[in-house]
């Protein structure tokens, strides 16, 4: 699923087990710097490349982009980086250096080669070859950087993720469109020197055979059964009748003589506008579906959409009739057309995560509808998804139903996790209890302090032959004032609130 759930800023590393990125190795339990689960690099030619935008935000360096020259300028402290794609020779403080893969541009994202530029920082750099990933090791934090296969086939941009043999997929995999494996699927099953093992037909093929306007539809992809419904190639039946159609940002743009058609393959929302522009959302009985990058729409869709007549034939004849459907593509407004797409998208991907996590575990909510902060849940709280439409969701704990708003994808994946983060330790309930409240009390231990309040603004450590003296400060609003928590050997034995 397209979700990159992240630990935020202010969470114990300890938590990236209970992330959805499973593969990432836990941090240090003995680390007191914030972590950063990152599932975002791409394997080429041997180097793991992150994106441009996303390393620099995270490494605090200040970002320059020169579009003439292609040319990317990276600052931090006294250290200055000059980057161009394409260009393996890049500069350090002015002193030149040759990397073994160049900047590049890849699906419309600029990529830089993660090594390179955080050892420019300062930071430590160390590859986990069973994990596939690359831990950043800086002053103020941990970073866990997955990367997977890149390449292109049939000038399509994929990321890969499954069996290898000599550097090229094969047996079973997983690839997705585009630089993120939770991009669009384009395909899932054996790989064979690299390339998929398509099969002749579609498991589920039942023999119909598709006439349009008297004519046989050609298609290498044979019609299928999916719940009790023929499902017919989509693109296949758009060429056939002449009815232009695009697809932007995962969105299926149809331009009908009479209305514009915007759709998503897995999803069952359909968003369409008259000649006024008038814009209407439907829920499908039967939604569009993809299978190994083929997308299939039932012949339902067709009749109530697309206006076209089905007569059922004997020995599985299916013909369909219809008139001139040729429109330009560039009919209707724009920019309400662009609204609509990005709606879509959102209302869509949202659905996918509320039906794919029934339960989650409250990280950090918005305020509820009803304006109470967090909903009036606790951190690591269980919650069910009780009903939704599109990103407003209902959420209970089981005593209480709440609904939330959510503005973006985003917004979402700082909210939750996928699992609950205190599962893996066997502590008593009770501490739990007081780490779900983000309280402290005098007993806990270092890390059960981090799972509830995070890392501390300062720390002083003293060592003598009585023992290990700590003293965190987590620093108020004014100067002098804040919480000043005092541990004995890794244990809270005193605290004190200045205000």
């Amino acid at each position: 699923m397209k979700i990159k759930f992240r630990l935020s800023q202010t969470v114990s590393a300890t938590l990236a087990s209970a992330m959805l990125v499973t593969a990432v190795p836990a941090f240090a339990a003995n680390s007191t710097k914030p972590g950063v689960n990152m599932d975002i690099g791409i394997q080429v030619d041997g180097r793991v490349l992150v994106p441009l935008r996303d390393i620099s935000d995270e490494i605090g360096a200040k970002l320059s982009w020169e579009e003439s020259t292609k040319s990317i300028t990276l600052t931090k402290g006294s250290t200055t980086v000059q980057l161009k794609i394409g260009d393996p020779t890049v500069q350090v403080n002015g002193k030149s250096q040759t990397l073994d893969v160049p900047p590049q541009i890849k699906d419309g994202q600029t990529f830089v080669p993660i090594r390179f530029v955080a050892e420019a920082f300062g930071a430590k750099v160390e590859w986990n070859t069973e994990a596939q990933s690359t831990h950043i090791d800086t002053k103020e934090k941990d970073m866990y950087i997955i990367s997977r296969p890149y390449f292109e086939l049939d000038g399509v941009p994929l990321v890969y993720d499954g069996e290898m043999k000599n550097g090229l997929p094969d047996g079973k995999g997983f690839a997705a469109k585009g630089t993120s494996i939770y991009g669009e699927k384009w395909f899932e099953g054996q790989w064979k020197d690299g390339k998929p093992v398509r099969e002749e037909a579609p498991p589920g093929t039942e023999g119909y055979k598709i006439y349009i306007n008297g004519s046989y539809l050609k298609s290498d992809y044979a019609p299928i059964v999916r719940n009790n419904a023929v499902y017919v190639p989509l693109w296949a039946v758009l060429g056939k009748v002449n009815a232009s159609a695009q697809a932007v940002d995962g969105v299926i743009r149809i331009n009908h003589p009479s209305r514009i058609l915007l759709l998503r393959a897995n999803s069952n929302l359909l968003t369409y506008y008259g000649g006024k522009m008038d814009s209407h959302t439907v829920r499908l009985d039967f939604p569009p579906i993809s299978e190994n990058d083929v997308i299939y729409v039932p012949l339902v869709f067709l009749t109530d959409y697309m206006d076209m007549k089905i007569v059922w034939g004997e020995q599985q004849r299916v013909d369909l009739t219809v008139g001139n459907l040729s429109k330009n593509n560039t009919w209707g407004n724009q920019n309400i057309i662009s609204d609509g797409i990005k709606k879509l998208r959102l209302d869509s991907d949202a659905e996918a995560i509320w039906k794919n996590y029934p339960n989650l575990w409250v990280d950090s909510l918005p305020r509820s509808s009803d304006g109470a902060m967090n909903g009036g849940f606790e951190r690591f709280e269980q919650l069910a998804v009780i009903s939704y439409s599109g990103p407003t969701v209902v959420l209970s704990n089981g005593s209480k139903n709440v609904q939330f708003n959510f503005d973006s994808i985003e917004a979402i994946h700082r909210s939750f996790f996928t699992a609950d983060p205190l599962a893996q330790f066997d502590w008593p309930e009770s501490v739990k209890s007081v780490i779900r409240q983000q309280k402290v009390r005098i007993g806990m231990t270092q890390e059960q302090v981090l799972m509830s309040w995070g890392k501390p603004d300062d720390v002083n450590k003293t060592t003598g032959s009585f023992g290990t003296f700590e003293q965190w400060v987590y620093r108020g609003s004014s100067i002098g004032s804040g919480n000043y928590l005092y541990f004995t050997d890794g244990v809270l034995s005193s605290s004190q609130t200045i205000k």
